[in-house]
């Protein structure tokens, strides 16, 4: 799949100091011209190719022949060594099933480690732009995704309601937001990916949750069971 081969490139050791790309012919979604683009398949913590993916402009090249911008879809890996951490974004499987890519994902994470005799690092898989750029932010801001999609559960039922609700609508951290008092999500049609509104918690409710739970070993072992794998979104609680 390409998955491993991703991976095996995102795992190459330390002494990747650049991200991965490569020189490839694409065709122009509109006028069907061939055109020359790098592609980027691997990014690594404060790149260049890191602040164009957050930019939106990663992967998007401009059509000479009819100016048309599009991006080019593209297994996408992240992976900060530093702090064990890798990141994918694969396109979702058409029936929808994950299971065998979240599977892939972290059998290939405990191979890594045993082989290289490292800790076992933290890895996440995502299935939109959206969701790998939430991941990538999150864990760069040093957050508990699992707790911060505890946390979305929480506010979608709260929410719940003909405006908004679960089904219609998802939420995704803000990592815009410059108050440090509140945790910010922005609220996303389901339907046609647009944020129709935005909402918060306020951080001492959100501390306080991180210290219930990072305080009760309990707890913790009831998070590792509500997700299991590096699939980590709170869709699959709320059903």
């Amino acid at each position: 799949m390409v998955v491993r081969k991703s991976a095996n490139e995102a795992a190459a050791g330390d002494e990747q100091v650049s991200p991965a790309s490569e020189l490839r012919s694409v065709a122009c979604p509109k006028c069907a011209q061939l055109l020359e683009t790098p592609v980027v398949t691997t990014l690594l913590p404060e790149s260049a190719q890191l602040l164009e993916l957050f930019a939106g402009t990663l992967n998007r090249p401009t059509c000479p022949h009819c100016e048309t911008q599009f991006v080019i879809d593209e297994t996408l890996v992240y992976r900060d060594a530093e702090s064990a951490f890798i990141a994918y974004l694969v396109a979702m499987p058409e029936d929808g099933d994950t299971s065998a890519i979240e599977q892939e994902i972290d059998c290939m994470a405990t191979d890594i480690s045993s082989s290289e005799g490292t800790e076992r690092p933290t890895v996440r898989v995502a299935f939109s732009r959206s969701e790998f750029i939430e991941k990538i932010a999150l864990h760069n801001g040093g957050y508990d995704d699992r707790l911060i999609e505890y946390t979305k559960l929480q506010v979608m039922k709260n929410l719940e309601s003909e405006e908004i609700n679960h089904r219609q609508h998802r939420l995704l951290f803000d990592f815009s937001n410059e108050d440090p008092d509140i945790i910010a999500f922005i609220i996303f049609d389901r339907e046609n990916n647009q944020p129709v509104s935005r909402m918060h918690v306020q951080r001492d409710d959100y501390d306080a949750l991180v210290e219930e739970f990072t305080g009760s070993s309990q707890l913790m072992l009831e998070l590792d069971m509500l997700f299991p794998s590096c699939y980590v979104t709170c869709d699959r609680l709320i059903g």
